[in-house]
């Protein structure tokens, strides 16, 4: 659905032949996130707790050097406070880091609009 909200720039509901190629984009785009997210989610409950976010860092070799450090960083991600980092809050964390370097235009757009 965000995929579908970011490609349809007219706002109309519909994706016209021109948003489709974005849609397309976008979709591709969105899996990724979603497969690291899979990754990252190890009980599979289609959330990251602390400690499923304290291995994806040690995973990907990123060294943290306290764990109020680490803390920080999951709670500045976790904006809804919810104890827990939905995949919507990955999202716009990693657009705005360029988790994936090849971000769609219209992905930045559309998080930048999720966040004000």
């Amino acid at each position: 659905m965000r995929a579908y909200k970011a490609a349809d720039t007219s706002q109309d509901g519909f994706v016209d032949f021109k948003e489709f190629g974005r849609l397309i984009d976008l979709l591709h785009y969105y899996n990724n996130l979603f497969q690291i997210f899979k990754k990252l989610d190890i009980d599979n409950d289609r959330r990251i707790n602390f400690n499923e976010f304290k291995k994806g860092y040690e995973l990907m070799g990123i060294n943290v050097n306290s764990s109020k450090e680490l803390q920080s960083k999951f709670d500045e991600i976790d904006t809804n406070r919810g104890g827990y980092i939905l995949f919507d809050e990955f999202c716009t964390h990693a657009a705005k880091v360029k988790l994936i370097s090849e971000i769609p235009q219209d992905a930045k757009e559309a998080q930048e609009t999720q966040e004000n």
